[in-house]
This record gives C-alpha cells, structure tokens and sequence, in this order.
C-alpha cells in the first residue's frame, strides 16, 4: 500500500467518524425535541423516548476516537504540513470544544434529566425547563460547531 492510498483511506475513516459524531448528535437533538413533547403529556411516554439515547454517547465516543486516532494517523504521513495552516488550527480547537462541551455540557445535563426522570429530585417540572433550555444551547452549540469544522476543511483558507 503507497503512502497516498494509505493518506485516503485514513480520510475516509476520518470523515467517518465526523459523520458518526454529528449524526449521533443530530440524532439525539431530533429525538430529545420529541422527548420534550410528550414530556408535558406522557411522562411514562417520554421516559421510554429518554431511554432511545441511552447508547448514544458510546457512539460520539467511538466517532471522536476514530477523528483522533485518524488525525494523527494523516498528520504523521504529511509530516504535519496542515498543522502549521491557520484554518487548521482553528478547527483543531473547535474539535477539542466540541469533544469537551460533549463531555462536560452535554453528559452532565443528560445525566441531570435523567435523575429527574427517575424521580430522585423535586420539583420535576422545574428541574426539566432548566434542563430544557441547557440542552437546547448544547445542542445549538454542537450543531455549529460542527457546521464551522466542515466549512473550515473544505475552504482551508489561511
């Protein structure tokens, strides 16, 4: 296997587990968007709708790998060349965000509302618009993020 073929393939893989993470992310968005729906309605409802995103975060976790690991993997065969470009750089930094504010915003408010769900907390009604509005901004966040991330890979300005 030649070094470009290897280089394209590790772009595949890349671009994979950039597909991966944003899908999973839009995924959860639409599904949490019905979730809030029933919530008002059918809590029991709305409890099984919550447990839909139950293995989503292995998924963003397995698509941040594969963007890592693949990453590393392309800069070592280019010798680092797009490592000293600024639109690198700023997506760089936009990833590192996006995997914190994943770990940080986006499971600790999943975490939060799932609490809520199973009754440990008072006040449910409460307790959820704050969830609510916290997930709302996560989930905005995300999406631009990643949004920003492709535009600045495909443009590649300096």
């Amino acid at each position: 296997m030649n070094t470009l073929t290897l280089l394209q393939a590790l772009l595949v893989l890349h671009l994979t587990g950039l597909i991966i993470m944003a899908g999973t992310t839009f995924v959860d968005f639409t599904i949490f968007k019905t979730f809030w729906k029933q919530f008002d309605t059918d809590r029991e409802k709305s409890q099984g709708i919550l447990q839909a995103t139950a293995k989503s975060s292995r998924w963003i976790g397995i698509g941040a790998a594969l963007l890592v690991f693949t990453g590393i993997g392309m800069m070592a065969i280019t010798h680092g060349v797009f490592g000293e470009q600024v639109w690198f750089r700023i997506k760089f930094g936009l990833v590192i965000i996006l995997i914190l504010n994943g770990i940080l915003m986006g499971r600790g408010q999943g975490t939060k509302l799932r609490k809520v769900m199973a009754g440990e907390v008072v006040n449910i009604s409460i307790q959820a618009e704050g969830i609510k509005a916290k997930l709302n901004l996560f989930f905005f966040t995300q999406l631009a993020l990643f949004l920003i991330v492709i535009f600045l890979s495909v443009f590649k300005f300096n």
